[in-house]
């Protein structure tokens, strides 16, 4: 048996006194990390981690919601649309409803009667400024109290005589005018108190009323006794009396005769 160098073997023997102080300090290492570990879990609290934000919804994400419409406004939107040349006939509804209501009503008391359209003519037209508001007379001749009739028998004389006046020719080239059987004679122009004018601008109904204004309400007339010309034939057809006028205004100045001549005159002048 060889014998062992005596150096050898405590190299030996201090080899392994080395490695087993390092195992043992490299062993007590963990124990003491395992220990500390949980006491410091015991003693710590438990943190959780915080959730991520969610993200902010973006116009490009979130799909467009449709409007629910009420059952009016949808039926609204399929209905048809009123053609462009419909939109005037449409406007003018109104007005065409309130003339055929008034073209169908019947008009008021008085608005087509001749007494009370033939006075505001009378008025109007400036006659009751000379012959008086009651036709009792003034700077013109008398009118009330029979003067009238007995000037001019025909209503249509009367029409000639207003429509030429005094200086238009409405009286005769010897300046007489009217009837010339008148009572007492016939009118002269150089006996009037003022110069007639003539009204050649009337309106050939009203015309038809201020003569039988004058003649019935101003001389106190009886319409039966002018049968052609008088209110009741007014009343009843009006357009037929502003024939006659237009008929006795077309004949020629100077010539007041020639009234007898017409269709609808009531007597010879």
């Amino acid at each position: 048996m060889t014998e062992i160098p005596e150096h050898l073997l405590k190299r030996a023997a201090a080899a392994r006194a080395a490695k087993g102080e390092g195992g043992e300090a490299a062993a007590e290492k963990p124990a003491a990390a395992s220990e500390a570990a949980p006491a410091a879990s015991a003693s710590a609290p438990v943190q959780k981690a915080k959730a991520a934000p969610a993200p902010l919804p973006t116009l490009e994400e979130r799909a467009p919601k449709e409007p629910t419409l009420s059952p009016v406004v949808a039926a609204a939107t399929r209905r048809k649309r009123v053609p462009f040349w419909a939109a005037p006939v449409l406007a003018l509804l109104p007005l065409w409803g309130v003339m055929y209501v008034s073209s169908v009503q019947v008009p008021p008391a008085g608005e087509n009667d001749p007494l009370v359209i033939g006075k505001e003519v009378f008025v109007t037209n400036g006659c009751s400024g000379c012959h008086g508001v009651d036709g009792g007379g003034g700077t013109g001749a008398k009118l009330s109290g029979g003067e009238i009739l007995k000037t001019f028998a025909d209503p249509l004389s009367i029409a000639y005589w207003v429509h030429y006046g005094a200086a238009g020719g409405g009286a005769r080239p010897d300046g007489t005018y009217g009837d010339l059987d008148r009572e007492g004679g016939p009118h002269n122009l150089g006996l009037l108190p003022g110069v007639m004018p003539g009204y050649a601008d009337l309106d050939p109904q009203e015309f038809a009323a201020l003569i039988i204004y004058m003649r019935e309400s101003l001389s106190g007339g009886d319409p039966a006794d002018d049968p052609n010309f008088n209110s009741e034939l007014f009343l009843a057809d009006p357009e037929a009396l502003a024939a006659l006028i237009e008929e006795a205004v077309a004949l020629a100045p100077e010539d007041p005769d020639a009234v007898a001549t017409l269709e609808g005159a009531e007597a010879s002048g």
